[in-house]
């Protein structure tokens, strides 16, 4: 009988653990993964050489993508005009960073996060360069 108690408690132990966990499908990190389609960046703030930096950039060709890959090296893919760029992101409760070799840090903020539209706010670390960018799935 005390064996017979011991094998039931273990059993509801190890079934109770398997359906605790669930994904995570409400962080920003969990939210964001996955390939979108660039449409549009508006830049501001640079200033002297640099100033034509500045200016709204329209995309949209199946080439121009933004790829926050779902594993656990938190690898950021950007691809413009054929330029394909490898860099990493990291989530936060409800922003997230990302760093490109080029540019460095960005400090993102999210302006509008819906299932099939994601658009938010990139301030270049140490610098007056903002960058806004318009994506869709």
């Amino acid at each position: 009988m005390k064996r017979q108690i011991t094998i039931v408690t273990l059993l509801l132990l190890v079934t109770a653990t398997i359906f605790s966990c669930k994904k995570d499908t409400e962080s920003v990190k969990a939210r964001i993964m996955g390939k979108w389609t660039v449409n549009k960046i508006v830049v501001s703030g640079y200033t002297g050489e640099s100033i034509i930096k500045n200016g709204t950039f329209t995309y949209g060709a199946s080439t121009d993508y933004m790829d926050f890959k779902s594993n656990n090296d938190d690898v950021l893919e950007l691809s413009l005009k054929g330029t394909k760029t490898i860099g990493d992101y990291t989530g936060t409760m409800d922003a997230f960073n990302i760093y490109l070799p080029e540019e460095g840090i960005s400090y993102c903020t999210i302006n509008v996060l819906k299932d099939k539209e994601l658009q938010f706010t990139a301030k270049l670390d140490k610098t007056n360069v903002v960058k806004v960018y318009y994506l869709t799935r």
